[in-house]
């Protein structure tokens, strides 16, 4: 059924109510979710709901810093997200795994014209599911060295779209950040979904944009001055869903023992250590 649903069109339409200021719509949207999903409104920085202009200005709502403390340590690397790993591994012959069932090129994933040798590469896939916080944030200093924008369609990403939709990270939307420091290199590789109306860069200072500007300026990237980016530094943000994928070069710089499948967790708290 996935495969016949018109997903961008969806997406356009949830994005016109998702946006809307009508007070009626908003209020309905915003106490609906509530009362399905039962978010932590308490950690919330505006924790009035009736303060939202928007029912997506209430999904994308930011944290109090103290609802999320970042792990400072050298050799820690934080989840950027709040979310649930649902797969890691190292790639085998250059091929990641999707819900343990199927297998994808990270070449296509990453949009690498190249073969590159991904021998020692190893993947985290973080789940975010709609009750989770859906803001993006950098799990290790870096610079920036590109940014991309790949993908056409939009499928959920849910348990069952993972197990019955092959290629499934590389049919959607995503968006790309390869970020390299003397210690340790990744994609951070952020995946669209139904009803995901744009994948937000950091760099647009939380200005509304059409979702083809944000394609564009994805393209483009950061000036070089934002090119420099901290632990715990809001990277982007989804506009509804969705799954964001870590790729660290070079897997034996990482204490692999220190990841935990199926597991929780928590944008700032620890995702994995790196060898001393």
């Amino acid at each position: 059924m996935q495969n016949f649903i018109p997903h961008l069109i969806l997406t356009k339409l949830m994005g016109i109510l998702a946006n809307s200021k009508n007070k009626m719509i908003k209020s309905l949207l915003i106490r609906s979710f509530i009362k399905l999903y039962k978010p932590a409104i308490e950690e919330a920085l505006v924790s009035d709901v009736s303060k939202y202009p928007t029912y997506n200005s209430f999904f994308i709502r930011q944290l109090k810093k103290e609802a999320r403390p970042i792990e400072t340590s050298e050799l820690i690397v934080v989840s950027p997200v709040d979310g649930t790993i649902i797969d890691h591994g190292h790639l085998k012959n250059n091929m990641l795994l999707q819900a343990k069932k199927h297998s994808y090129s990270v070449k296509e994933l990453l949009g690498e014209e190249e073969k590159i040798d991904r021998s020692q590469s190893y993947f985290i896939t973080i789940y975010l599911a709609p009750t989770d916080y859906h803001r993006i944030h950098c799990p290790f200093d870096g610079y920036i060295e590109s940014t991309m924008h790949l993908g056409k369609s939009l499928f959920s990403v849910n348990k069952k779209a993972q197990h019955n939709i092959p290629l499934l990270y590389i049919k959607n939307e995503r968006a790309l950040m390869k970020v390299n420091h003397e210690l340790l290199s990744y994609s951070l590789v952020s995946i669209g979904a139904s009803i995901v109306g744009s994948i937000v860069p950091f760099w647009t200072n939380g200005k509304t944009k059409s979702r083809k500007d944000y394609i564009r300026e994805w393209e483009v990237g950061p000036e070089e001055s934002k090119k420099n980016v901290i632990k715990g530094q809001e990277l982007a943000h989804f506009k509804m869903g969705s799954t964001v994928i870590l790729i660290f070069d070079d897997s034996t710089k990482l204490d692999l023992n220190s990841l935990t499948t199926n597991k929780a967790v928590k944008f700032g708290s620890r995702l994995i250590n790196l060898k001393n």
